[in-house]
């Protein structure tokens, strides 16, 4: 079903909105958080992550707006989740030194920081506007670390096929932000 059928749905019928939503992209935000939890995490643990990406878009949906597809918003979302999952899991009680005072960061770190995060949600934006397939082409390739033979099986293309678009799509991207070839 299409995004705005899929969120004219959840608006007039939220149970059946959600039932259909679940049945499009619980295989998506499942892969993306197992990837995330695997290795720190139970299986009860990750279903827990998965019910939490799909409530909080529930929560969410009202103040939707579609600048992304639903597919890209819930994979952003399950990977933001997986994250908070793995900060639960790190002990939070900071390790004094010798002097029992913290070291307080750099703030030429958080310039860095905001810098590198300003450049990636301009880059995800120019992802967007390429359009389908080459937007689904590079983020299950590059983000999702897919090979190139299933993406041509989800998206019906040859694996060759595939591989030139993403390739193309990447050289827009290197032009736009001059990145090294």
């Amino acid at each position: 079903m299409k995004d705005d059928k899929l969120l004219s749905l959840l608006g007039s019928d939220p149970d059946a909105g959600m039932r259909q939503l679940l049945r499009q992209y619980s295989g998506l935000v499942y892969a993306i958080v197992r990837a995330r939890l695997s290795e720190c995490c139970d299986s009860s643990e990750i279903e827990d992550c998965v019910t939490d990406v799909f409530l909080a878009f529930r929560d969410r949906v009202g103040s939707f707006v579609p600048s992304a597809s639903v597919k890209n918003y819930l994979a952003v979302l399950a990977r933001n989740t997986a994250v908070k999952y793995l900060r639960r899991r790190v002990p939070t009680d900071p390790d004094p030194g010798d002097d029992g005072l913290l070291s307080i960061p750099d703030p030429t770190d958080f310039t860095e920081e905001i810098a590198e995060r300003q450049l990636l949600a301009e880059i995800y934006a120019e992802i967007g506007r390429m359009g389908h397939p080459d937007s689904d082409i590079l983020i299950r390739k590059y983000y999702f670390r897919q090979d190139a033979k299933r993406i041509a099986g989800d998206l019906g293309m040859t694996a060759d096929s595939v591989n030139v678009r993403a390739f193309r799509a990447m050289e827009k991207l290197r032009a736009k932000f001059g990145g090294k070839k």
